[in-house]
């Protein structure tokens, strides 16, 4: 028999994070405790407010069943004296296992023979396992910062009220954090604020909806997202959907209400992304636009835990967003005083980093570095990428992004627009902080994609010779992610730029006085290996690229095309599309299984070419013939990067010679000179072939 197991602790109002962080806890640590404990259980699910964190489980076995338990101790030699008796050892295993000396015995495993002790463990009634199962889970629960109350000695994310444990109709009695554990749970704080049971677990969602309290995360957040489109339709308005407010909201309220509220239209001349952070960052309140045109509407949507007296709290919402505004307003006025290339030399004032100097440096570093990247950027100025380059920092020194860091580079395409600039320098000031993470997109202009990959080689190159690198799990100026950044910046506007070749201009950067003055940062990169580093970003950048191409081709693809190069991604991109497409035609398994020995055979081939005179046999003069005949139209196919056609060429042309040739002819020669010869031939189909893939590590594809 089994039944349904309740867990629920109530505490004061905890944070977003704190329960989030919680119930991912109680996942992981319940099923835990029910199997060392040894009891069969059902699926999980967590459920939580503000003010609690439960788990039922839908099932849990009404006793643990008898069981036996094997266990090995020391092996045969150290279990018995000279004297074929048992040793020392063997008597404290005994001992450790709490069986008498006799009970043991000797084991066969594959390490040899072992001494072995079963113990038998009896059945024992879940009413006997559970306290200490649920008084051990709630023991285990940890928070970022934790408090202590009253006389305890507990730590917790908030002070714990109340405990429920139930399985099936009976109460689990534990004790945690002073507390006794009963049925009862507690309604909402305001509107249903006293004690209710819970019969069985079976019950629980729906006795706390009987008095206001939803704890199921998916039934409140519908209620919430309903509640605020209705508001907002009854607005002439449709809602401006935030993942990140619903997720941080929901965790604030047990019985969501919303309430619109409003504020003077004179404020949408502030930039959209400025109103939307006060709202957003600052007070948590949703914003909506006009169901027409689209346009931000002058109102926004607060969820409250109560509706009690719903004109109080708009008005004080309404409040203060409107101090909130007035400030933005301030600060944006103050700003637009100083158009953005005047505050450049401010820059020379804030430090980037102790070891590679100000941000003043960085953006004359971007400057050069933008302007040197356009040319691999068609339809890119190099004028404008160089102002773009320039600018791009600015707006860390202006009031607006001082209060509002989150919108740094937005606010700097603002006020690039305001101005006068140009649109694709304004353009690439605010979007060159794309992308900020795996959800977000590259910048869509062309010179946006060059600030942006140029941002991100600076500062790799800059904290690689620093000693600034990521260890293990540790990365605290975030290089793996702006590694990632700068690969599907590349990738997506297909900039045909290697690492090597970004590493050497960001460095000169570096190295030049007038681009980076703070002589400490010139000194740091100066005592860099160029050649080191160059090398150690390329494969940090190598590891990344691997990942993001084995998203969308095969492994083994990937493997044989970064084996021939991978400095250039857009190169490794465009050969693994072409084999991973080759690969579904007929001749692509037997060319792989050909190839694969030439690769093999000739890792260790001499350079040069053969002494055409020694190839001599039948199966040599074709394969020489061929080979001739393909090796310029294959020069041109590789360096058109038409990668592709030179898979077919391959295929059509030399598949079946090779095939003949290792067929009839023994490479390994006694004679010296004709073993040379046959593998100096086979290098140089391999080299060629080496332009798209090495075909040795196609191990796992099929045919191979």
């Amino acid at each position: 028999m089994a039944s349904a197991l309740l867990l629920e602790i109530g505490c004061e109002e905890l944070p977003t994070s704190f329960l989030d962080h919680g119930l991912d806890q109680l996942r992981t640590l319940l099923p835990e405790a029910l199997s060392q404990a040894h009891l069969p259980h059902g699926e999980l699910k967590v459920h939580g407010t503000p003010r609690r964190l439960a788990a039922l489980v839908e099932s849990v076995a009404d006793e643990a069943p008898a069981r036996e338990e094997e266990l090995l101790g020391p092996p045969e030699g150290a279990a018995r004296t000279p004297d074929g008796r048992w040793s020392k050892a063997a008597e404290g295993f005994a001992r450790k296992c709490d069986l008498p000396v006799d009970a043991l015995t000797l084991a066969d495993t594959p390490k040899g023979r072992y001494l072995r002790a079963v113990k038998h463990h009896p059945g024992a009634p879940a009413s006997a396992l559970l306290p200490e199962v649920l008084g051990a889970v709630c023991r285990r629960l940890t928070f970022a910062k934790s408090m202590r109350w009253g006389d305890g000695d507990t730590a917790f994310g908030r002070p714990v009220r109340w405990l429920l444990g139930l399985h099936g109709t009976h109460v689990v009695p534990f004790s945690f954090a002073g507390l006794q554990s009963g049925r009862e749970t507690y309604g909402h704080r305001f509107l249903h604020p006293g004690a209710v049971s819970v019969p069985h677990p079976s019950e629980y969602l729906s006795v706390l909806e009987g008095v206001k309290v939803l704890a199921d995360a998916g039934v409140r957040r519908e209620r919430m997202v309903a509640a605020l489109r209705r508001v907002v339709e009854a607005e002439g308005g449709v809602l401006v959907p935030d993942a990140f407010l619903e997720r941080e909201v929901l965790g604030l309220v047990e019985w969501p209400h919303a309430l619109l509220g409003r504020f003077e239209e004179a404020f949408l001349a502030l930039p959209e992304a400025l109103i939307t952070s006060v709202m957003r960052g600052h007070q948590r309140y949703f914003a909506a636009r006009g169901e027409r045109h689209g346009e931000l509407l002058p109102v926004f949507v607060t969820v409250c835990n109560t509706a009690e007296e719903p004109g109080v709290i708009r008005q004080g919402n309404e409040r203060v967003l409107r101090a909130r505004l007035k400030d933005a307003s301030f600060f944006q006025a103050q700003d637009r005083k100083v158009p953005l290339a005047e505050r450049v030399p401010s820059l020379d004032g804030v430090t980037f980093h102790a070891k590679l100097g100000s941000y003043g440096d960085k953006a004359r570093r971007l400057g050069a570095l933008c302007a040197w990247l356009a040319s691999r950027a068609p339809g890119v100025d190099s004028s404008e990428a160089r102002l773009a380059g320039t600018l791009a920092k600015a707006d860390l020194v202006t009031l607006t992004v001082g209060e509002f860091p989150e919108l740094e580079g937005t606010l700097g395409g603002v006020q690039a627009r305001h101005d006068g600039l140009p649109e694709a320098v304004a353009s690439a000031v605010e979007t060159h902080y794309q992308p900020r993470g795996a959800s977000d997109s590259p910048p869509e202009g062309a010179l946006g994609a060059v600030l942006a990959l140029a941002d991100r080689v600076d500062t790799l190159v800059g904290c690689f010779a620093a000693g600034l690198r990521p260890s293990g799990s540790e990365d605290p100026f975030g290089l793996r992610r702006a590694v990632l950044g700068a690969l599907r910046v590349v990738l997506r506007h297909r900039l045909r730029v290697g690492f090597g070749e970004l590493v050497s201009q960001a460095l000169q950067g570096f190295t030049e006085p007038e681009l980076t003055r703070t002589a400490r940062a010139r000194e740091t990169v100066a005592g860099a290996s160029e050649a080191e580093l160059t090398e150690a970003v390329r494969e940090f950048a190598a590891e990344r690229l691997r990942g993001l191409l084995e998203a969308s081709h095969p492994r083994d693809v990937v493997s044989a095309c970064m084996g021939a190069r991978r400095d250039e991604p857009l190169d490794v991109q465009e050969r693994a599309e072409a084999l991973g497409a080759f690969w579904a035609t007929p001749p692509a398994q037997d060319l792989a299984v050909a190839f694969k020995r030439v690769f093999n055979i000739t890792r260790e081939a001499p350079a040069g070419e053969p002494d055409r005179a020694l190839l001599t046999a039948p199966a040599e003069v074709e394969l020489l013939a061929r080979w001739d005949e393909a090796r310029e139209e294959l020069r041109g196919l590789l360096a058109a990067r038409s990668y592709g056609a030179a898979l077919e060429l391959l295929a059509r042309s030399l598949r079946a010679p090779v095939d003949r040739f290792f067929t009839e002819v023994f490479v390994m020669d006694p004679d010296p000179a004709v073993r040379d010869a046959r593998l100096r031939l086979l290098g140089r189909i391999a080299d060629a072939a080496a332009g798209i893939a090495r075909f040795d590590a196609l191990s796992e594809l099929q045919g191979s």
